[in-house]
């Protein structure tokens, strides 16, 4: 069975049969990849770990890697997953009977829709849904009518004591582990070295698999806000290291960035400290104003405002933050949403400044939205300098 306790999937899936069957659905299709887990683990317990070929008969072959849980409004739902393989762990997880694996993951729910009269069904993760599935679902389901939805998804915005208790202890893992890393930063280091310090730490106070690649990579390298630590890259005076490191805990991903200098602050030039600066009040500014109510893009506003005052606008990211959960990257993302905050929803707030080959930088902290405004999760310091 699901480590999940039982009152806690009950709940989860009472709430989702509320919201669908005021959507006017009759069932709801949750969809999960291995890179995508929180829809069909959020419900079940369950996720798919790897993707690759898996041989079907003769010379057919199909693409494994996801699984689907089909939630109606009235009666059981089921769970599928496209590992053949794997189907003793699904019928062990799963919080339902109807629990197993099969090759073809459209027809075999398209078949359960046609047979249980199912009308109009929602597909969440719909960008994700492979056209192969979905041809053979409206195959075996002509008459009912597919929809695109993120039902779920907003649904599993506001999490339950259950999920912060857990999003808590990966935000403790992420501290610890980025000043692991920030530790090791020195001249004369590689970039490796520094990721490897931080990386063993979340593995040995975290899950086994993480919510992310990390992106750690010293000040030319992270220019782009995405790179891979090199085993050659040698940290001289004046450089600096960021590590935006991504662990589980329980499955709930923790989210963190910081940045350390090799050296001390006489080896920065005055543009270089202005920039890191600059990061860090627009990190400050922006948190000040999180509480229900408002909107991440309002936040990103707020944001905007201060690299426009500190002449950063140029070279800033639009993207300011996201949600976090059993996703590294939920809703609500900060580009535009204009949707209010709840109390309960859990977010990121991660100014980047970038020149590609020249600087970047990144002070990322992780907030939990509370009734009268906020609670950081994250407490690593962010100190450039030791």
């Amino acid at each position: 069975m699901s480590t999940i306790p039982k009152d806690e999937l009950d709940a989860r899936l009472a709430k989702l049969r509320k919201a669908a069957k005021d959507a006017g659905f009759d069932a709801i299709l949750a969809f999960s990849t291995c890179k995508t887990q929180a829809n069909v683990r959020w419900l079940t317990g369950y996720y798919t770990r790897f993707a690759g070929w898996q041989h079907v008969s003769g010379d057919e072959y199909s693409m494994f890697g996801s699984c689907a849980a089909l939630i109606p409004v009235d009666g059981e739902p089921l769970l599928r997953s496209d590992q053949s393989w794997d189907a003793p762990r699904v019928e062990e997880i799963s919080p339902w009977e109807d629990a197993g694996s099969t090759f073809a993951l459209g027809a075999d729910i398209g078949r359960t829709i046609a047979r249980r009269g199912y009308e109009r069904i929602g597909i969440d993760n719909w960008h994700l849904f492979p056209v192969v599935h979905y041809l053979a679902m409206k195959e075996a389901a002509p008459a009912a009518e597919l929809v695109e939805t993120r039902l779920i998804s907003e649904v599993r915005r506001v999490k339950s004591p259950y999920e912060i208790e857990r999003l808590r202890k990966a935000e403790e893992v992420a501290d610890a582990a980025a000043i692991a890393g920030m530790e090791a930063v020195r001249p004369g280091a590689t970039e490796h070295e520094c990721a490897l310090a931080a990386e063993i730490v979340a593995l040995e106070l975290g899950d086994m698999e993480s919510g992310g690649n990390p992106i750690i990579g010293s000040t030319k390298s992270f220019g782009t806000g995405v790179c891979l630590p090199s085993r050659e890259k040698v940290l001289e005076r004046g450089d600096w290291m960021i590590f935006d490191v991504l662990p589980r805990f329980d499955g709930y991903c923790g989210d963190i960035a910081r940045m350390r200098l090799a050296g001390d602050e006489s080896d920065l030039t005055p543009e270089m400290k202005h920039y890191y600066d600059a990061t860090l009040l627009m990190n400050r500014e922006t948190i000040k104003n999180i509480k229900p109510g408002i909107s991440t893009g309002e936040l990103n506003d707020i944001c905007k405002a201060v690299a426009a005052q500190e002449g950063v606008a140029d070279i800033l990211s639009p993207l300011l933050g996201h949600a976090t959960g059993l996703d590294i990257h939920d809703i609500p993302d900060f580009w535009d949403d204009r949707s209010p905050l709840q109390a309960g929803e859990v977010i990121t707030i991660e100014p980047c400044l970038g020149i590609p080959g020249k600087v970047g930088t990144r002070i990322e902290d992780v907030l939990l939205v509370t009734e009268d405004g906020h609670e950081s999760l994250t407490n690593a310091p962010r100190e450039l300098v030791a």
